[in-house]
């Protein structure tokens, strides 16, 4: 049986994300402001990434 999670980061790349201050500090910042667990807020950082729209493409997209 293999190990699933909910979203397209392994593991190691979590911690990788989350050993960033400015990862952390927004953890936290989510965290007080709307009262939610570590865990919660944590998911919530990693749908802003999944949302984001990569470096590379918004000059393309702002020229356009």
């Amino acid at each position: 049986m293999s190990r699933t999670s909910n979203n397209r980061l392994g593991i190691r790349q979590q911690k990788r994300v989350f050993s960033s201050p400015v990862a952390l500090a927004f953890v936290r910042t989510v965290m007080a402001r709307r009262g939610v667990t570590e865990a919660e807020a944590r998911k919530v950082y990693l749908d802003y990434l999944s949302r984001a729209t990569p470096t590379v493409n918004r000059g393309a997209e702002a020229a356009a």
